[in-house]
Order: structure tokens, then C-alpha cells, then sequence
């Protein structure tokens, strides 16, 4: 099974070097020039998307907003993500000031007001702030949240003991910008968490450069829709978004930048971008100490073979072929 996994790979080193530097939008060269690429239209775009998709609503059909919502929420998130409780260190949260920078839903969020942090929420849609407000109101857990533009925080300096943030910063525009503004509201010595997609992962190098790409000519009819569909388990409603982007502008939809886009949190997704360690060590350069960890490898992502692994199978190919790439920096 490990060598039908390696297998998978190796189909993506194919490339020779040339071709991926020609076909990866975040080499150290094009990534630097999207970090300055950073606009209000584009910004615009992200707050739009994240309006209308608040992440984790599509996980359940329980009426938004109730407890069952809520509840099923969690479920789903902790069973398919299940090193995050110990990864994000919620239990070791009590008395801190925490600072959530996408906020969602509040489902972290929840776990650090649980375990007793001082907690604050900002995400950049009201739409999240409002269900992530919601969710503490019925379950009785105390918490501050406001909207919030995370490469511009409304949070004097040094203000927090630990700022979280899972998945949200390489959804941003200038995440350089972002970084900074996390090291200045961390007081000296405080800790920041975050999680940034893996550019050196099996969902990126193989998944979404090599699979995905030679399946997107098969959403051009409802028989290739229904393959894939069988094929990876993905919703055929979201197939069926895939094929109305690609059939409206097909040389746009498949852009190596906005095939990566697409791919990662939804069609229609306006930006998302990959990090490696080098990357992310850059990024956090003007903190004191860095250190990486990798966890989830989504079982759907891998045909055939991704339900038969054991859970601790998936917990030693994910802390290398990973897609989240956890970054834990002291200021």
C-alpha cells in the first residue's frame, strides 16, 4: 500500500526542474511578486467568496445557526482533522489572552474559551463573525469577536499571549503583511500557531498538479462528472461548479495559479497559496524562534487505496506528505 502511495508520487517528479519552475505559480520568484500583487480588489474578492462560503457550513445539513449545527460542525472537523486538539494545544490554554484571526465558525475558537483562554475571534466576514458570535451564545462560553482585516489589526502592540490561525493567512492578499501584524500584537516571549497549506506536500505536488489536472478534461460531461465523482468521493454539486468555471473561461480556470485556487477550498476560491518550511521560515523570520510541524493527509485524496490506511498509517505519511503545514513561532 506505502508503494502504491509512492507510486502516486512519483508520477508528479516526472516533471523534469524546468517544467516545474515554468508550472509552479510559487516559486520564490512568483510568490514574492503575488505578496506584491496585494489590492483592494483583490482583497474584495476573498471578503465576497468567504461572505457567501462560510468555511464548515457545507460539512452538514442542520439548519444554520443551531445547536445541532454547531455540534456537527465540530464532529466532522475533529474526526477528519483529529491531530488539531493536540496540535493547536487547547488544553494548555487557560488564562491566556488568545487571538483567533479567522475566527469561522468559532469551532477552535471554543475549544480555547473551554479550556479557559481570555479568547478574541476577528475574521474578515461578518458572515463568520456573526455564526462564530452565534455558537458562543448557545453554548454559554465567553469570548469577544469583532470584524477585522488580518494585514491590519485594530490591537495595540503586544496585546496577546498566543495568536492561532488555522488555514486563513495564505488566503490573504499580503500575507507578509499579516505575519507582521501577528508578531506586533504578541506580547515578547508570546507564541503565535498557525497553519499554512504545504507546497511540498502529496495534495499539491501530486493531487492537485498531476490528478486533478488530467481530471479536469472529464467534468466537460455528466459521464466524466460521475467517474470522478466515484473516483474521489467529491461532491457532484461541487464537480458540477468545477465544470461551469471551466467551461466559462478555460485557459483562466486551468492558469497554474487559479487551478491552485480552485482546488483548495472551492471553485470560485480567489486565491490560496503553498508554502515549504524555506517559505514559511522567511515569513517568520522576525520571530525569535520557529519550528515546523506537518499533520493531515485527506484519505479521499488518495483513490483506492486512502481508505484502507489505519490511522496511524495516515499520521506517518501525513508528517511528510502533509497538507497543513503547522508553523509554531516565539516573538
Amino acid at each position: 500500500m506505502h508503494a502504491t502511495f509512492l507510486s502516486l508520487r512519483e508520477s508528479a517528479v516526472r516533471l523534469s526542474s524546468e517544467q516545474r519552475r515554468a508550472d509552479d505559480p510559487y516559486s520564490k520568484a512568483q510568490c514574492q511578486s503575488d505578496m506584491s500583487e496585494s489590492n483592494p480588489s483583490l482583497k474584495e474578492r476573498v471578503r465576497s467568496f468567504w461572505q457567501a462560503n462560510p468555511c464548515g457550513t457545507k460539512f452538514t445539513d442542520a439548519e444554520m445557526g443551531t445547536r445541532a449545527f454547531y455540534e456537527r460542525v465540530e464532529e466532522h472537523r475533529y474526526e477528519k482533522e483529529w491531530h488539531i486538539p493536540a496540535a493547536a494545544g487547547f488544553e494548555n490554554a487557560k488564562g491566556l489572552r488568545v487571538l483567533e484571526i479567522g475566527c469561522g465558525l468559532g469551532t477552535d475558537g471554543a475549544q480555547f474559551a473551554k479550556a479557559g483562554a481570555i479568547y478574541t475571534g476577528v475574521d474578515l466576514t461578518d458572515a463568520a463573525v456573526d455564526l462564530a458570535r452565534r455558537r458562543f451564545e448557545l453554548f454559554n462560553l465567553a469570548g469577544e469577536f469583532r470584524t477585522a482585516d488580518a494585514e491590519n489589526l485594530d490591537f495595540v502592540d503586544n496585546s496577546f499571549d498566543l495568536v492561532y490561525s488555522h488555514g486563513v493567512l495564505h488566503h490573504t492578499p499580503d500575507t507578509v503583511k499579516a505575519v507582521k501584524e501577528v508578531h506586533r500584537v504578541l506580547r515578547p516571549g508570546g507564541r503565535a500557531i498557525v497553519m499554512l497549506y504545504h507546497r511540498n506536500s502529496y495534495n499539491y505536488r501530486v493531487n492537485i498538479r498531476v490528478l486533478r489536472r488530467m481530471g479536469a478534461h472529464l467534468l466537460k460531461s455528466e459521464t466524466g462528472l460521475k467517474v470522478v465523482n466515484k473516483l474521489t468521493g467529491e461532491p457532484i454539486e461541487s464537480l458540477r461548479d468545477h465544470a461551469q468555471h471551466l467551461k466559462e473561461d478555460a485557459k483562466s480556470y486551468l492558469a497554474p495559479d487559479e487551478f491552485l485556487s480552485q482546488h483548495t477550498d472551492g471553485a470560485g476560491n480567489p486565491l490560496a497559496r503553498v508554502y515549504s518550511r524555506k517559505q514559511a521560515q522567511e515569513l517568520f523570520k522576525d520571530f525569535a524562534q520557529t519550528e515546523f510541524a506537518v499533520h493531515f493527509l485527506n484519505k479521499r485524496w488518495l483513490p483506492v487505496v486512502g481508505n484502507l490506511l489505519t490511522r496511524r498509517m495516515e499520521a506517518r505519511l501525513a508528517s511528510r506528505w502533509g497538507w497543513h503545514l503547522w508553523i509554531y513561532a516565539t516573538k
